[in-house]
């Protein structure tokens, strides 16, 4: 019981920090999971625009790995009603991720009026 408990706040804090990896000043960004999967976000005023964000930081995350596409393991989508426990799930999906000097930690804690999308990818 007690590591069903753990594993969601794992995953919760891997998610925020791969919310801040961002390779510019975005709101979006990405960061390693395991050696082959990796956490990206993507933050925007709707659904859409999170989604494309977290697309675009996908596509980039690939690219550095010389890949040109990717498969989305596991979907979260926050909107500013979403219920804590569904953001908790999103926030846990992070869990485990690398953070570096790059990452951008308002991206982890934005809970604004707009949408957050967190992805779990694999690049092929």
């Amino acid at each position: 019981m007690m590591i069903t408990k753990t594993r969601p706040l794992m995953f919760a804090l891997a998610g925020m920090a791969a919310l801040g990896l961002a390779g510019c000043a975005s709101d979006s960004g990405s960061m390693e999971k395991k050696s082959t999967d990796y956490v990206v976000t993507g933050l925007g005023d709707d659904r859409q625009e999170a989604l494309d964000e977290a697309k675009e930081r996908a596509l980039e995350q690939c690219e550095v790995q010389d890949r040109n596409e990717f498969v989305i393991q596991e979907q979260q989508v926050l909107g500013p009603n979403t219920s804590a426990e569904k953001r908790e799930s999103a926030e846990a999906m992070i869990e485990g991720g690398t953070v570096n000097e790059d990452t951008n930690l308002e991206a982890l804690n934005a809970d604004g009026e707009g949408y957050k999308a967190v992805w779990t990818i694999s690049c092929r």
